[in-house]
């Protein structure tokens, strides 16, 4: 599992990555403004969209 990780997260998922964890520490969820609500939901949909292609490739036994 960890070897299939390995191989699927790309370099630019790890930039993304670093600018969420970033982003949602300097949020104010309290208040939020429509720019920000679209950002949280940017990154929720691109963590979805993660997690999903890692499943199938899981599912297929790590080939592409």
């Amino acid at each position: 599992m960890l070897e299939i990780l390995k191989n699927e997260l790309k370099l630019f998922d790890y930039f993304i990555l670093i600018a969420a964890v970033f982003m949602f520490s300097r949020l104010d969820f309290a208040n939020l403004d429509i720019v920000q609500i679209v950002y949280v939901v940017t990154f929720v949909l691109w963590f979805i969209m993660l997690a999903v292609r890692i499943f199938i490739l899981y599912k297929n036994g790590g080939k592409k």
